[in-house]
């Protein structure tokens, strides 16, 4: 904005036929232009929203120091654009009325054959217009780019968190139960035998029983808590202030929702399900660890069940290769 200010400046001093004016406005022009490409981006933000009103007066200046009719009003529309695209509907009130009272103190610096209501009123509410506008699409892009982002975190079938969603979430979850010394339970659910469904049933029923069982974590869950699809049929449940207990009773009520709404004809697939426990738990790789072993040892004793770690898993606990193997051959 300063910088074509500046350009502009120049250009019509070069030009012979220009009004005369002052030249200060555009030596101001000048040393903004060199202080935002030099440090913009580390300025804060009061500072940078001042630049609207500051630009509004240098243009007053200009403005008044040019006698007569003249196109320069049209200079308002740049720090009525800054202010009403970034800064919000305050901060665009506020250089509409800086504009108005700006403009009226040019109009009353201006002989008075120059100076009408009419060019302030045209003035007035053609940057209130454009403001109006600007500061609309603003609204409807930062609406638009936060349902983006919301999209971005969540699984686009079952409406639950994703990884991303659930790693940005995670460590401030995880932050509080050390600060506060609070148990958080983390659950691994896993449908069984899910493969079978997709090639007996199609993808489409495979996709109908994920559907459903996300619903079953909605009515079963409190909101404090985080499920994630971690990927397939891969589920994991952080259960905030929860100990080993509460998290077995979780598992079990989500298996047996999950297990009551099979009966409408379609496949009947089962869940196996992990369970662990911390106090202000400093690791949460290792508290996932836990839960798939738990979920692992639930596998190889039938499925169809809940498995707790450390003291119904630890007889059961995987290296790496058995790890591997269960990914590939017991789902």
């Amino acid at each position: 904005m300063f910088g074509g200010a500046t350009f502009l400046g120049l250009s019509q001093a070069l030009t012979p036929e220009g009004p005369e004016s002052s030249l200060v406005p555009g030596f101001f022009a000048i040393g903004f232009t060199v202080l935002l490409l030099i440090c913009g981006r580390r300025l804060p933000i009061l500072v940078l929203a001042a630049i609207g009103p500051l630009g509004t007066v240098m243009i007053g200046v200009a403005l008044a120091t040019s006698p007569g009719p003249g196109d320069g009003v049209l200079l308002y529309i740049w720090p009525v654009l800054w202010v009403a695209y970034f800064f919000g509907r305050f901060a665009t009130v506020l250089i509409v009325a800086t504009v108005a009272v700006v403009h009226a103190c040019v109009l009353l610096a201006l002989p008075p054959e120059s100076a009408y209501l009419d060019r302030w009123f045209d003035v007035v509410v053609s940057v209130g217009v454009v403001a109006a506008v600007v500061q609309t699409l603003s609204n409807r892009n930062a609406k638009l780019l936060q349902r983006f982002a919301a999209e971005a975190r969540v699984d686009q079938l079952t409406g639950v968190l994703n990884r991303r969603g659930f790693s940005e979430r995670v460590p401030s979850e995880v932050a509080r139960a050390i600060r506060d010394r609070t148990s958080v339970a983390l659950v691994s659910f896993d449908i069984d035998h899910f493969k079978r469904v997709n090639d007996d049933w199609g993808h489409e029923e495979g996709d109908r029983v994920l559907v459903r069982l996300a619903d079953v974590f909605r009515k079963e869950t409190r909101h404090s808590d985080l499920v994630v699809r971690m990927g397939g049929e891969e589920f994991l449940a952080l259960l905030w202030a929860s100990d080993l207990e509460e998290g077995q009773r979780y598992a079990e009520r989500v298996r047996e929702a999950f297990a009551a709404g099979n009966g409408d004809g379609g496949p009947r697939p089962t869940l196996s399900a992990g369970v662990t426990a911390a106090v202000a738990p400093p690791d949460l790789q290792r508290l996932m660890r836990d839960a798939d072993d738990a979920l692992y040892a639930a596998k190889c004793t039938g499925r169809n069940r809940t498995v707790s770690h450390p003291a119904d898993a630890n007889v059961l606990r995987p290296g790496p290769m058995a790890a591997q193997l269960t990914r590939l051959g017991t789902s």
